[in-house]
């Protein structure tokens, strides 16, 4: 792959080198910083810029992404926001448009948006040539303080979420916080819960700074905190993880049912479905409540679950649209299959002993979780109002 290294710190943004294995890749941040992000991409040298975006996102920030663009010879490639981005479908549009615009092995795709333009971008990336750069231009907060901080891509299945997918470094990442302040409140918590799950299950110490941040989330200094926790997060369970198969596997927790209610709410409501990291949220309920019933979280820290998920503007009750079965059922194709022996009544699961203290098999957080556990929890979060704990401060 061509390469055209940034050097150096040039351009006077913050910095974090982020180490996944045997990958590394610069993490720049700061404020009202456009100009400073246009021209590092510039340093890039390439021939062409590619841009990978959704509907939403380009009605909302074209005027940034042709100052990012600058004089380079730019494609913009954008679809209806939401799910429908991550398909064969979507992917091979876009690979084929890029290539009849005459790309070369100079270009470079540019994610700019939220996860799913993230992901879709990363694939392109490492299919185009064999692999041309990337770089990440995050501009909500579950993909500037999640998404991007991995080097899996991936799209869904017919069957379900993230079946096919890669693993690829971007050239960089950057950001301006300044995009957070301007995300509607839904998106904008939709990220604070990825990183409420890295404080459960990673770093409980750091949920004293995520209570703070929670009542003055758009304050920049805030921002820039999230940033730095979540980057820190992260780097402690992949840092030997490359392709988090290992301790990294702990970034699940609360995904394998989170992920099976965002798809089955997206089937019957579309857009208006669930945000990502409010369905996290909700997994990270089911989670915990097994954990609980196996006698493992005790009722203060099921507690400290309710307070930062409902204090992150979730309800913690299933969507009306949302039917148990169908979550089950989704469940049970989830993409950890094959971590642990199969057993036809269990899926693999993060569980947590204690907050920040996943249970495991061998070196696996993981534990097979029969299908009974799942169906209990998804009963208590079904009719929140009989079962749910008190929440204490």
């Amino acid at each position: 792959m061509a390469s055209n290294s940034l050097s150096g710190d040039e351009s006077g943004l913050r910095s974090r080198p982020i180490v996944i294995g045997e990958q590394s890749f610069p993490y720049y941040f700061g404020r009202d910083c456009i100009t400073e992000i246009g021209a590092a991409i510039a340093a890039l040298g390439a021939d062409r810029l590619v841009f990978v975006t959704d509907d939403e996102v380009l009605s909302r920030y074209r005027r940034d992404i042709d100052r990012l663009a600058g004089s380079i010879p730019s494609l913009i490639l954008s679809h209806p926001a939401g799910e429908s981005m991550k398909t064969l479908t979507c992917l091979s549009s876009h690979l084929e448009t890029a290539l009849r615009a005459g790309i070369t092995r100079r270009s470079v795709v540019v994610s700019f948006g939220g996860g799913v333009p993230g992901n879709l971008a990363g694939l392109m990336a490492n299919l185009l040539f064999r692999g041309v750069r990337l770089v990440h231009v995050p501009t909500t907060t579950i993909a500037a303080m999640d998404s991007v901080l991995s080097l899996k891509q991936a799209i869904n299945s017919g069957v379900g979420k993230n079946h096919l997918g890669t693993y690829y470094a971007p050239e960089a990442v950057f950001t301006d916080v300044e995009f957070f302040t301007t995300l509607p409140e839904r998106e904008l918590r939709s990220g604070l819960c990825e990183m409420a799950k890295n404080c459960l299950a990673i770093d409980p110490s750091a949920l004293t700074g995520l209570r703070e941040v929670i009542g003055n989330m758009t304050a920049p200094d805030s921002l820039l905190w999230l940033l730095d926790a979540s980057i820190a997060a992260k780097s402690a369970v992949t840092r030997d993880d490359t392709y988090e198969r290992g301790a990294g596997l702990v970034l699940e927790y609360g995904h394998t049912v989170g992920h099976a209610i965002e798809i089955c709410d997206h089937r019957m409501r579309g857009a208006a479905g669930l945000p990502h990291g409010a369905a996290i949220a909700l997994g990270m309920l089911v989670a915990a409540h097994i954990s609980h019933a196996r006698g493992w979280l005790s009722d203060d820290e099921m507690s400290v679950h309710y307070e930062i998920v409902t204090g992150l503007g979730v309800e913690p009750a299933l969507p009306d649209s949302v039917r148990i079965d169908d979550v089950l059922a989704v469940v049970a194709d989830d993409n950890k299959k094959g971590y642990l022996p199969p057993r036809p009544d269990a899926v693999p699961f993060v569980l947590l002993r204690a907050l920040g203290r996943p249970e495991c098999t061998g070196d696996l957080p993981l534990v097979p979780v029969a299908v009974r556990e799942i169906r209990a929890a998804l009963d208590v979060i079904a009719q929140p109002s009989a079962s749910a704990p008190v929440v204490v401060g």
